[in-house]
């Protein structure tokens, strides 16, 4: 089942553009039975390096978030990027739909090592992406849980529950 996630509102790249004006305001979803991280952007023309190209680490910052989400679903908590590589095959095109995505290949313990890609609304692969993480401890992924925000329908990546299913104290 696709479910969506909640959003941080001063995030650069899933934050509100109302709180956020550079947000690009993305919104993910998740498929709970791969644990696959989806979303739609649409770069604009601030995302720019050179002409008719979004910058690379515009690129990056966008397939860092989707595998972290991917990261936190599959560890039950938020993680940190500790390494992050791209590989760009062609040119990121602002003004057009795109899809990104990201799963985790592997854990162990506190670790990760997720995957994604950024393709084109025809299907080709503009860029490939892999990057290691490690798991928060839990006392502050709950911390940082409080700053999300939440829709009911929304799955909470510490429980793996819809935000709107679960008790208030569900994370505790």
């Amino acid at each position: 089942m696709m479910r969506s996630l909640p959003y941080q509102p001063w995030c650069p790249v899933c934050g509100d553009p109302n709180t956020n004006p550079k947000a690009l305001g993305l919104r993910f979803a998740l498929d709970e039975a791969t644990g696959t991280v989806f979303g739609s952007v649409r770069f604009q023309a601030g995302q720019l390096g050179y002409a008719g190209r979004v910058h690379g680490g515009v690129v990056a910052m966008v397939l860092d978030e989707a595998m972290a989400w991917a990261c936190a679903f599959r560890a039950r908590s938020f993680c940190t990027t500790g390494e992050l590589k791209l590989k760009l095959k062609a040119a990121v095109p602002p003004d057009q739909a795109l899809t990104v995505k990201a799963w985790v290949e592997e854990a162990r313990g506190p670790y990760l090592r997720a995957r994604g890609e950024l393709v084109s609304a025809e299907n080709a692969l503009l860029v490939t992406a892999s990057g290691t993480f490690a798991a928060m401890p839990r006392e502050e992924s709950l911390n940082l849980r409080r700053f999300l925000r939440f829709q009911p329908q929304d799955l909470d990546v510490l429980t793996g529950l819809p935000f709107g299913e679960q008790s208030p104290d569900a994370c505790q």
